[in-house]
């Protein structure tokens, strides 16, 4: 990773910035605006409409990317997208008024996850292939996510000072958050002022006329998508609430080392982009992204079935130094091995696959498979997602990202 800053042209380097800027207020959003909403003691339907009205802006926003985010313009998108998060400004003057907090949340740009999971990080995708040479791709995006991740947990680590600045200037209850929320605000403004420089290099280079942004590469996102989707599904059975669940259950576990135990394995997941980005230097892409993903599995596997909670969490931990590699490698690769002018719509595309995939998933695993007993979603996770990885590397374990062909080599040298 050492140089790569230096490798990006300007655009990069302003993306990378704009992302930690917005990294960091997800971080923030993601836990302020809970305990906001419960310390306005609203009703939990009205919570849930709330927090459904920001997952549906998320949505709405990402599909108006994906079908015509080139059209718009790619900075512009950037630009509109950040300024949207100074709206968070507002939120402790709406009060408790449900209505316009989910009309807030609607503009898809209210964090409710730790993970930035806007359109715009869509956008980020399509642009950062064009900022550096083919080769340092993976590594950008490696950094990319790395930079997302440190900036995140920033960001939660910042609910605390946030709470007491509110408190010190005699703020009580919820108006005490209203800093946190004047912070994500500002975190928005600095992200729009680094898109505003942004230049004409990160558009596509030819005008975009085509009413959808995929046209030759259709049947390959069409397929990767699909493979995309299952992967999800299978991580919506052991999302982290349900683990803690299945630790809290199975072992008795109390809360404080649930929460250091996923605090241990955020940390593993955000050192392995690096890791992965220099094994797919070496062993390309696509293996990359499957001979660290079923090992992975197998951990996951083993943790359900393992009889005493310290070798539950050993194979927990394993798992996440491994599972999460394939993240920079799946991002690089599929911007690879579509035209540029297809990047945002592929972008766009996939991560509405993921995104649906991710919604099934936890439905499918209470309706049929924790009836069965609650470890049972660990086991079938691990085994639908290695059928994910074993599809991925035969549909196309032949068809390389071009840099890594041989004759790219060659050329590079």
């Amino acid at each position: 990773m050492r140089g790569l800053l230096g490798d990006l042209d300007r655009n990069g380097r302003r993306l990378m910035a704009a992302k930690a800027f917005r990294g960091f207020a997800f971080g923030l959003n993601a836990v302020v605006l809970g305990l906001y909403l419960a310390e306005l003691s609203l009703p939990g339907e009205a919570i849930g409409a709330v927090l459904s009205a920001a997952l549906a802006g998320t949505l709405v926003l990402t599909v108006v990317i994906t079908f015509w985010g080139d059209r718009i313009g790619r900075r512009r998108l950037l630009v509109v997208g950040s300024a949207l998060m100074l709206l968070a400004a507002v939120i402790p003057f709406v009060g408790a008024n449900p209505v316009l907090l989910a009309v807030i949340g609607l503009t898809g740009m209210v964090a409710v996850t730790s993970s930035e999971s806007t359109g715009l990080q869509s956008v980020d995708q399509a642009v950062l292939p064009q900022t550096l040479i083919a080769a340092r791709r993976t590594a950008a995006f490696a950094l990319y996510n790395l930079l997302a991740a440190a900036a995140s947990a920033l960001g939660a680590l910042a609910v605390g000072p946030a709470l007491a600045l509110g408190r010190s200037a005699g703020l009580s209850g919820a108006d005490a958050y209203a800093p946190a929320f004047a912070i994500y605000a500002a975190a928005g403004l600095a992200s729009t002022a680094l898109s505003l420089g942004l230049d004409a290099r990160v558009e596509v280079v030819a005008p975009v006329t085509r009413r959808f942004g995929i046209h030759r590469s259709r049947g390959t996102v069409a397929t990767l998508s699909g493979l995309f989707a299952v992967d999800a599904i299978a991580g919506g059975f052991v999302v982290q609430s349900y683990l803690a669940f299945w630790f809290a259950e199975r072992f008795a576990v109390d809360p404080a080392s649930v929460g250091a135990l996923f605090a241990a394995t955020n940390v593993l997941a955000a050192l392995s982009f690096p890791v992965a980005a220099w094994l797919a230097a070496r062993i390309g892409l696509i293996r990359t992204m499957v001979f660290s993903h079923i090992p992975a599995n197998l951990f996951l596997i083993g943790s359900a079935l393992a009889p005493t909670v310290g070798l539950a969490m050993g194979f927990l931990l394993a798992r996440a130094a491994l599972s999460s590699m394939d993240v920079p490698a799946r991002q690089s690769y599929t911007m690879a091995v579509v035209d540029p002018d297809e990047r945002t719509a592929t972008a766009g595309v996939t991560s509405l696959a993921r995104s649906t995939g991710h919604t099934i998933g936890p439905a499918l695993a209470g309706a049929l498979l924790v009836p069965i007993g609650i470890g049972v979603p660990l086991i079938a996770s691990g085994m639908l997602k290695t059928a994910y990885d074993l599809g991925l590397f035969a549909l196309f374990r032949s068809r390389p990202a071009p840099e890594e062909t041989v004759g790219a080599r060659t050329a590079m040298r």
